[in-house]
């Protein structure tokens, strides 16, 4: 094999061995970022004397929680994955003659989706970056994340002049969306996923529907999806939540966010 060719395999092995390292520093991050949220919930919570205030911290927290857990399925399930079909490549470009170039060619990609998917993942779990960009744009960027990997459709559609929300309630609406789109990939085996912004007068509408297997409502109130979740974190900000499925024809949420 010419030198040129273990130079590029030394490289790309280096290369997964530092994204392997930044990925362990990121969950040190996140773990200690957590910790530090625990703590300054504790202290918070001292200081609170309000019920309404008590309920809306603990509703932040639990939202957190459940999102740390998603982030850790999904550094686990798609960049473990891509890291352990890098290796299995590298291994194989050390036993080949001929076609090294196709095969570094395919690490420098996986290696690559791997960090997207990596930076994805930490814009998902920021809550700081909602204060600086419209929800719809946050929103978007999650529709783009599910949709990179050509199994699923996402549109999203704006209707009316956008809103500003309070800090709270757009925190709030953006969280209990992931959440929806969360169950969506879970439990529905959609193909298609369709998200309206309806910026009327009276308030905001956001639509998400999908065209997956829908279920029984009903039973999903008393124990499933976690629906009973979503509609509890609307009420906190003043909203409420209309959820529509039947099985096989899809489901349709529609969140409805005061302006104040």
């Amino acid at each position: 094999m010419p030198v040129d060719h273990y130079q590029e395999i030394l490289a790309v092995i280096i290369t997964v061995v530092l994204l392997f390292m930044a990925l362990l520093c990121v969950m040190v991050l996140i773990m200690f970022n957590h910790q530090r949220r625990k703590f300054r919930y504790r202290e918070e919570k001292k200081a609170m004397s309000e019920a309404y205030q008590k309920q809306l911290l603990e509703s932040r927290l639990e939202m957190q929680e459940e999102t740390f857990d998603s982030i850790s399925r999904e550094i686990h399930d798609n960049v473990g994955q891509l890291l352990s079909l890098a290796k299995v490549q590298l291994n194989i470009a050390g036993q080949s003659a001929t076609a090294d170039k196709d095969l570094l060619e395919d690490i420098k990609s996986n290696v690559g989706q791997a960090m997207t998917d990596l930076r994805d993942i930490a814009k998902s779990l920021s809550s700081e970056r909602l204060q600086w960009i419209p929800l719809t744009q946050a929103v978007s960027q999650e529709l783009q994340r599910i949709g990179r990997n050509g199994l699923m459709q996402c549109h999203l559609r704006t209707v009316g002049e956008e809103h500003p929300l309070p800090e709270q309630s757009k925190t709030i609406a953006f969280r209990i969306v992931q959440e929806s789109l969360q169950n969506i990939l879970k439990h529905a085996q959609a193909t298609e996923i369709d998200v309206l912004f309806d910026f009327r007068d009276s308030g905001l509408r956001i639509h998400i529907h999908d065209n997956g297997l829908g279920f029984d409502t009903e039973k999903a109130a008393t124990g499933g999806l976690g629906l009973q979740n979503i509609k509890t974190r609307a009420a906190l900000m003043g909203g409420l939540v209309d959820i529509n499925s039947a099985s096989g024809e899809g489901t349709t949420i529609i969140l409805h966010v005061p302006y104040d």
